[in-house]
């Protein structure tokens, strides 16, 4: 049988192993975690989603308190069309995010960025040239454009001195989204680097309709890819994700003609990831029947979470002074009409659910939108059961190895894991 570890990403020059692990925002994905996927050999994300508010909690800077403090006399305006970021602060947080992983990085693998063009930021087009262009600047391995099509992402940055240099990647979930990107793209002269093809079990945010993401399959899709790129003699990468949790799942992929995968929900509980550990815990104890595709984001995309989430029907303020990362062109937000709405059904209510949007920044923000894959179920069939009821959480470097090495549709224990991480310590010192 084969396994993971028997099959390279090849970019470019470099030869990785074709383990990526996805870039799940607001610092789920943390530095921490892509230098560990660094180090092994494969590629690890930092996401750029709210970066202000992760340097501020991660590297102690003030930008959403200095940004609070301008724009506080219109906190209770509903019209947040005078919101505007600090470009200046957005490009030094986001070099100072991404400098901060790449001089730590060690190893042969890459540190990428995944950079959501929904975040936008009340200035669409100069904010996501600030993110893009910065992140090249602070040295990024490469940039995997998410959550948009980015019909004209590369045009921004495609003066930038490392625009050849840097790997550039979108998510898709279907080949017209594809077709579109390279379509409109094209007279950049560039192809992407490599595409990840997200389907529709995947966490978070989704590329499909609320009431039709069922009627897809990854299989479908990538096979859908595949053969259209080789039928116009293209041989980019591609890279299937979602609801990938085994190695010999990934093997199935790469044995049909995926280049690497792109795996996330099984790092959400490891020591490396960003979120708090009570959250780990509720993630262990999800079953199936907890597990739910909404519309409550605000960018229109549905979303696959954890029903027991509290920010869902949560009726907060909004907190677009301090964060606003949602707002579009005109200063607009789903959720902010959703709460002025509600708000003005209920007079004199001091406290009021939001059914039907979430603020996304400030729930993100506070860990508080419990985004994870169809399979985080089975998250807890990787883990040893304390005597209190919690589970052990594992160490990234055994999930990747356990991705790397196992075959069939074995699910490794944190113990056997532990033994192969070991073994595989071993195998290296005798080299």
């Amino acid at each position: 049988m084969q396994c993971v570890d028997d099959f390279r990403l090849r970019l470019g020059r470099q030869e990785l192993v074709p383990i990526i692990i996805g870039g799940m925002g607001v610092d789920i994905s943390t530095v921490d975690l892509a230098l560990v996927a660094a180090r092994l050999g494969g590629i690890g994300h930092i996401s750029d989603a709210m970066v202000p508010t992760v340097t501020d909690r991660r590297y102690k800077t003030s930008f959403v308190k200095d940004k609070l403090k301008t724009y506080k006399f219109n906190v209770l305006n509903p019209d947040k069309s005078a919101v505007k970021f600090d470009t200046g602060a957005l490009e030094e947080a986001t070099k100072l995010h991404v400098r901060c992983a790449m001089e730590s990085k060690q190893g042969d693998g890459m540190i990428f960025i995944n950079c959501m063009e929904k975040l936008t930021m009340n200035a669409p087009k100069e904010t996501l040239r600030i993110r893009l262009r910065a992140a090249m600047d602070a040295g990024i391995d490469g940039i995997t454009l998410a959550a948009g099509l980015h019909l004209g992402s590369l045009a921004l940055v495609e003066d930038h001195p490392r625009f050849r240099d840097v790997k550039l990647g979108i998510i898709v979930s279907s080949l017209r989204a594809l077709q579109l990107f390279m379509r409109k793209n094209a007279r950049c002269n560039r192809l992407p680097d490599y595409v990840v093809i997200e389907g529709p079990l995947a966490g978070g945010h989704l590329g499909f309709g609320i009431d039709d993401w069922q009627k897809h399959s990854l299989d479908s899709i990538f096979a859908e890819i595949r053969d259209w790129l080789l039928g116009e003699h293209l041989a980019i990468p591609l890279v299937p994700a979602g609801g990938l949790f085994t190695g010999g799942g990934c093997v199935e992929y790469l044995q049909a003609g995926a280049s690497a995968v792109q795996v996330a929900t099984r790092f959400t509980v490891t020591h490396e990831c960003g979120l708090p550990t009570h959250v780990k815990q509720e993630y262990f104890k999800a079953s199936e029947e907890d597990v739910e595709v909404n519309n409550i984001s605000p960018t229109g995309y549905p979303m696959r979470m954890l029903k027991q989430s509290p920010g869902i029907g949560d009726g907060i303020r909004p907190n677009c002074e301090a964060y606003g990362y949602l707002l579009d062109s005109s200063g607009s937000c789903e959720y902010v009409k959703a709460y002025n709405r509600t708000l003005a059904a209920n007079p004199g209510k001091k406290k009021i659910q939001v059914a039907d949007k979430t603020c996304l920044c400030t729930q993100m923000r506070n860990f508080h939108i419990w985004t994870c894959g169809h399979n985080v179920h089975r998250l807890k069939d990787t883990s040893a059961q304390n005597a209190d009821g919690s589970f052990q959480l594992l160490d990234a470097e055994s999930v990747f190895n356990d991705y790397r090495y196992s075959t069939g549709d074995e699910i490794a224990s944190a113990s056997q894991m532990q033994g192969e991480l070991e073994q595989a310590y071993g195998k290296v010192q005798h080299a």
